[in-house]
C-alpha cells in the first residue's frame, strides 16, 4: 500500500462515520433539488438528476460502510481506500455541478437555494475532514471550484455587482480554509493531549505496580537481614560462648551492611528520579580505584571458592578528574552482582584506558562472570529498577533489581554508558564506558581508610536526642563503655529542658522528630543565652540531601552524620566536637 494510502488510515474511520450519518439528508437533499428543477421547468432533466444523485450516494454508502461500522477490511484494502476517495469525489462533483443551474435560472430564491447547497457542501466537508488535509481538499474543492464558477456565470451582470459576488466567494473560501486550519490544529492538538494522557495514565498504573511489587521485593529483602540481626541479638541476650560472640557479632555486621545498601541503592534511586543527584570533581587514581574494589571482593571470592582475575596491579597509575565514590558504588554493584550469580569458576575485572585528544581519555572497565548467563529478552529488563530478569531469578537469586538500574542511571550522568552482553562460552559481561577529563597526580600516596578505632571520650558530657527509645539505647551502648556522661531526650522540648538545667560538651540532635524538630530545638538553643548556646550540635538524620544538610548547618548545627549511624563517623563528629569543647575552654582560660 503506498505511504499516501497509509497515512490516510487512522482518519478514514471518523470520516465515513460523518459521512454514514449523512445518509438521509442527501436523499432529502435530491428530493429538495428535484422539486426546484420542476419549479424552473426543466422536468426533463429530473430522472437524470435523480439517477446521478442516487448512484453516487449508494456508491458512497458501499464505499464508506466498512469504515464506518470500524472494520478495516483485511483484503483489497488499498482498493476499498481508493474506492471510498473516488465516491467522496463524485459525491461532491454531481452536487456542486448539479446546483449550477439554479444559478442560471436567475430566480433569487433558487439561486440562493445554489449557494447554500454550494456553502453547504464545504461546510460539511470541514467537519468530516477536520483529522486529515486530503481528505477535506478532496471532498471540498469541488464545491469551490462551483462557487468560483458563479461570478464568471454571472459576467453579463452589472460588473460591480460581479465583483462585490467574487470578492465575497474568494473571502468566503480563504475564511472557511482558515476555520478549517484552526479546527484541524485544534484537533491534533487534542488527539496529541488524548495520546498522552493515556501515556501518563499507562506509566502511572505500571508506576503504581512497580511500587507494589518494589514493596513486596523490599519487604522480603529486608527480612533476610533483619533475621540475622535478631537471631544474632537473641544468642547475645541468651548469653553465647565466648567462641562464638565474635561470629553472632559478625553476623550482625554483615546484615547490618545488608540492609544499609538496600536502603542506599533505594535512596539513590530516588535522588536520581528526582535529578537531585550531584557528582563529586576531584582528581583521583583512576586504576587505583579499580584495584581497590577488586580487592575489597578477593575475599568474598575466596570464601565462595571462584577466582577474581584482577588488572595487574604494576600498571602506571592514571589520574583522571570525577567521582571516585560513585566509580566505586558502580563497580562494586557490578562485581557483587557477579559473585552472587556465579557459583564456580573465575570472575574477571578488566579495565582499559585509551587517549581522546590531549586532555581526556576513554575508560572501559569491564566484569564477566560465569554465571547462567541472561536471556535475549530479559536483556531490557536488567537495568528496570525493581525489575529481575526472570521470576526465577528472583527467586533464586534474590535482590531487588536496584543495583544494575542505580548503576546505569550513575553512569550516564558521568557521561558514560553502562549496558550488558553474553558472555563466552557462558555468563555475561557488563561494561561501563566513560569519557573523563584528565586529573593531576597527588603529591601523597592514596592512603587506606583507617579502623573504627575509638577516641579517647572520658568525662564527655553528651545529650543525645532521639524520638525513638532503640536509637537512644544505640547509642547509650556505644557510647557509655567509653566513659561517656549521657544523657537523652525523647524530643525538642523535652531537650531544651535539660539543655537549661545543666551545662554539656556535646548535644547529638536528630533532625526529624514529630512536634520540635531538631533544627527548631538548635534555633531556640542559639537564640538564647543559657549555658549551652554555644555548645557544639551535633545533628543525625537519614535526609541526606545537599539542601537538607544546608538546612542543618543554618539552623546553628555545627556538625552533621548520617543515619543509619555508623560508629566510625560518630567517633569522627564527637572527636571534632571535643576539640572545639576544648579550644572553648583554652579561649575562656585565656579571657
Amino acid at each position: 500500500m503506498s505511504p499516501f494510502l497509509t497515512s490516510l488510515l487512522p482518519h478514514l474511520r471518523g470520516n465515513a462515520n460523518e459521512r454514514y450519518r449523512q445518509v438521509y439528508s442527501r436523499a432529502g437533499l435530491t428530493v429538495l433539488l428535484s422539486w426546484a428543477l420542476d419549479l424552473i421547468g426543466r422536468r426533463d432533466l429530473i430522472p437524470l438528476w435523480l439517477s446521478a444523485s442516487l448512484s453516487v450516494q449508494l456508491l458512497e454508502f458501499v464505499a464508506v460502510r466498512p469504515f464506518a461500522r470500524g472494520r478495516f477490511p483485511t483484503r483489497y484494502l488499498s482498493a476499498q481506500i481508493i474506492l471510498m476517495l473516488v465516491a467522496m469525489v463524485a459525491m461532491a462533483s454531481v452536487h456542486a455541478g448539479g446546483v449550477l443551474i439554479f444559478w442560471q435560472s436567475g430566480q433569487p430564491p433558487l439561486m440562493a437555494l445554489a449557494l447554500m447547497v454550494l456553502v453547504g457542501g464545504i461546510l460539511n466537508n470541514v467537519a468530516s475532514g477536520v483529522d486529515s488535509r486530503p481528505l477535506f481538499y478532496l471532498g471540498a474543492i469541488p464545491y469551490g471550484l462551483s462557487l468560483l464558477a458563479m461570478p464568471v456565470l454571472a459576467w453579463g451582470q452589472a460588473r460591480e455587482q460581479v465583483s462585490i459576488l467574487a470578492l465575497t466567494v474568494g473571502f468566503f473560501i480563504l475564511a472557511v480554509h482558515t476555520i478549517w486550519g484552526r479546527m484541524h490544529a485544534d484537533r491534533r492538538a487534542l488527539v496529541a493531549a488524548r495520546v498522552e494522557a493515556d501515556r501518563r495514565r499507562i506509566e502511572t498504573e505500571e508506576a503504581l505496580s512497580d511500587r507494589t511489587a518494589m514493596a513486596a521485593i523490599v519487604s522480603h529483602e529486608l527480612r533476610t537481614p533483619l533475621s540475622a540481626i535478631l537471631a544474632g541479638a537473641h544468642l547475645i541476650r541468651a548469653g553465647t560462648a565466648p567462641a562464638q560472640t565474635r561470629a553472632t557479632a559478625e553476623l550482625i555486621v554483615d546484615a547490618g551492611q545488608l540492609m544499609t545498601g538496600l536502603l542506599t541503592d533505594m535512596l539513590d534511586q530516588a535522588k536520581i528520579e528526582a535529578r537531585a543527584m550531584n557528582l563529586e570533581e576531584r582528581d583521583f587514581d583512576l586504576l587505583g580505584a579499580v584495584l581497590d574494589a577488586g580487592r575489597f571482593w578477593s575475599a568474598n571470592a575466596r570464601a565462595k571458592g571462584l577466582t577474581l582475575v584482577e588488572p595487574p596491579t604494576d600498571q602506571a597509575a592514571v589520574w583522571v578528574r570525577g567521582d571516585p565514590f560513585r566509580l566505586r558504588q558502580i563497580l562494586n554493584n557490578l562485581l557483587s552482582n557477579a559473585m552472587k550469580f556465579t557459583d564456580e569458576g573465575a570472575i574477571a575485572l578488566r579495565v582499559a584506558v585509551a587517549p581522546l585528544g590531549e586532555d581526556r581519555v576513554t575508560v572501559e572497565i569491564e566484569v564477566q562472570d560465569n554465571g547462567p548467563g541472561i536471556a535475549e529478552d530479559a536483556m531490557n529488563r536488567l537495568f528496570t529498577p525493581y525489575a529481575q530478569a526472570s521470576q526465577e531469578t528472583a527467586r533464586t537469586y534474590g535482590g531487588t533489581g536496584l543495583g544494575l538500574a542505580v548503576s546505569r542511571q550513575l553512569a550516564r550522568l558521568m557521561g558514560g554508558e553502562l549496558d550488558a552482553r553474553p558472555g563466552a562460552p557462558r555468563g555475561a559481561v557488563f561494561r561501563l564506558r566513560l569519557e573523563m577529563p584528565l586529573g593531576e597526580a597527588q603529591d601523597a600516596a592514596r592512603a587506606s581508610q583507617p579502623a573504627a578505632a575509638a577516641p579517647n571520650l572520658a568525662a564527655l558530657n553528651v545529650l543525645a536526642v532521639d524520638d525513638h527509645e532503640v536509637n537512644r539505647r544505640s547509642l547509650a551502648l556505644v557510647l557509655e563503655p567509653l566513659g561517656v556522661s549521657l544523657t537523652t531526650a525523647p524530643d525538642g522540648l523535652e531537650a531544651l529542658k535539660a539543655l537549661e538545667a545543666k551545662a554539656f560538651d556535646v548535644v547529638l540532635m536528630d533532625v526529624n522528630m514529630p512536634g520540635l524538630d531538631g533544627r527548631e530545638a538548635t534555633r531556640r538553643l542559639r537564640a538564647g543565652k543559657g549555658l549551652n548556646h554555644d555548645t557544639p550540635v551535633i545533628g543525625f538524620s537519614a535526609g541526606v540531601a545537599d539542601h537538607e544538610v544546608e538546612a542543618c548547618h543554618a539552623a546553628g548545627m555545627t556538625d552533621w552524620i548520617a543515619k543509619p549511624l555508623d560508629i566510625r563517623a560518630l567517633y569522627a563528629a564527637l572527636d571534632r566536637a571535643q576539640s572545639r569543647v576544648e579550644h572553648r575552654a583554652e579561649t575562656r582560660a585565656e579571657a
